[in-house]
């Protein structure tokens, strides 16, 4: 009892968030006159009130429920960025004037909103596999959901049917994978697995952590849509409607991240040779540099020929993918520090993408490439507005979206020059880039997505040093 009063103690950011999905769906059903408001407006409060108390936690390290999560600086920094971003989705993106979301319910959007978020925050915490799993399954099942938020459109219907089937796949190659990891250690706990796989390998149980590594990151490249997990994606961006598209090419790529970071780094870390040290025995970064060089190269050459605005950015979300697996792929303290400073760009640069699109859809109802040239004769600032995202997402200094890139190309390039072509092939891969983002009203939630790209740069000291700070992983029990 005392272990579960004190774990609810630092659980408060997940506790406010399951309360105010309750109050959210009590409120709809009350059926009053200005319960669409009264929904927004809770569900904006829930989510600052998350976003104070993740701050309020600070520095804690520990484990909650028995060790089934973890609460470390590396946690709270990625609890930051998942609520951070569901507070810009709900905040930016309004049913008012929208031509997607017109007529639909929003106690329901809002209800799966917080519980996409809830879910998102356990699935970056998870110091468990059952945990990871099932949180995992709850980012996934909320997220079908959304997808299919536009219940008379097929595009949107098609879209759910496509993102269930490939997610069904990925996650039950992940569970199998699991079992196997669960087999050959006898332990969930990442900690225990990580000790167990330190204990030392027979040439059998080699090959099989192998096998248990690829059916794994089945499902964490499933949430990142990196490739070969990504053709659920174009679609999927393309049939949901515009705010969901958003959100899922942000939230829950972060959360995927998050825990691949937490189950590459910590469980399968020597103990005592340093955090970021990992199983001598297994070739992890060969294994993850091939599957980032393909996330970027089919990203960004598939774009190219893309006519319709929102697939071209899930193809461009794909090539970040891959951009952001550098990090991963470094396996040091730079190379993860790098993956956390490209993942605070990727939000802003990426929502605010995604915002000048629905708002540009709103005005001209056209998600049409073609029509996106004479923007700036018919709305001046949306037109800055995107040159300045794109050229983020491109990665043209001195914007963040550039930020991110020197720091996980720095860590690739100091492991040395056996990975200096690695190097060389993400830069060309932003060369390629550049050609589709070159040829492409609520003012207020525009400007503040803008400075989101422009002010880090000014305060990166500040970013350096919460980056810096929160490299710390729970050890576990």
């Amino acid at each position: 009892m005392n272990e579960l009063l004190r774990s609810l103690h630092r659980f408060w950011p997940e506790v406010v968030l399951t309360v105010g999905l309750l109050l959210v769906v009590l409120v709809d059903t009350i059926r009053a006159r200005g319960r669409d408001v009264a929904n927004w407006l809770l569900t904006m409060a829930t989510l600052a009130a998350a976003f104070v108390l993740s701050v309020r936690l600070g520095a804690q390290s520990g484990g909650l429920f028995e060790g089934m999560l973890a609460l470390d600086p590396i946690g709270i920094f990625f609890k930051l960025i998942l609520i951070g971003s569901s507070l810009l989705v709900v905040g930016a993106f309004r049913f008012e004037g929208s031509r997607e979301l017109r007529g639909q319910g929003q106690g329901e959007f809002y209800a799966l909103m917080l519980a996409v978020t809830l879910s998102n925050l356990l699935m970056a915490a998870a110091n468990d596999l059952a945990m990871l799993y099932l949180s995992l399954e709850m980012v996934s099942i909320t997220s079908y959901v959304m997808v299919a938020y536009l219940k008379g459109d097929r595009l949107s219907n098609e879209a759910s049917l496509k993102y269930i089937l490939f997610g069904a796949v990925s996650t039950g190659a992940m569970l199998y994978g699991l079992s196997l990891l669960y087999g050959m250690t006898g332990s969930t706990s990442l900690p225990v697995i990580r000790q167990v796989l330190a204990s030392g390998l027979t040439d059998a149980n080699r090959l099989t952590v192998y096998v248990v590594a690829l059916l794994v990151f089945a499902g964490f490249g499933f949430k990142t849509a990196t490739v070969p997990f990504h053709f659920w994606c174009p679609d999927v961006y393309q049939g949901a409607p515009t705010p969901v598209t958003a959100f899922l090419s942000v939230a829950p790529k972060t959360a995927g991240f998050a825990i691949m970071l937490r189950f590459f780094f910590s469980g399968m870390a020597v103990e005592g040779t340093g955090a970021w040290d990992l199983v001598g025995t297994i070739d992890w970064p060969h294994v993850l540099m091939f599957v980032s060089v393909l996330s970027m190269t089919i990203g960004n050459v598939a774009a190219l020929t893309q006519t319709n605005m929102k697939r071209l950015l899930a193809y461009s979300s794909i090539a970040h993918a891959g951009y952001i697996m550098m990090g991963v792929v470094a396996l040091s303290e730079n190379g993860a520090r790098g993956l956390m400073v490209y993942l605070l760009a990727y939000v802003f640069m990426n929502l605010g993408a995604f915002l000048v699109v629905t708002l540009v859809h709103n005005q001209d109802g056209t998600f049409d490439l073609r029509d996106y040239p004479g923007l700036y004769r018919r709305a001046p600032l949306l037109t800055v507005a995107m040159a300045i995202f794109l050229l983020s997402l491109m990665g043209i200094p001195p914007l963040v979206g550039f930020m991110g890139k020197l720091y996980v190309f720095a860590a690739i390039i100091e492991k040395g020059p056996q990975y200096y072509w690695y190097a060389v092939v993400g830069a060309v891969n932003a060369a390629i880039a550049a050609f589709y983002y070159f040829p492409l009203a609520d003012s207020a939630w525009i400007l503040l997505l803008i400075l989101g790209n422009v002010v880090p740069l000014f305060l990166w000291s500040h970013v350096e040093g919460w980056t810096r700070a929160s490299l710390s992983l729970y050890a576990g029990r």
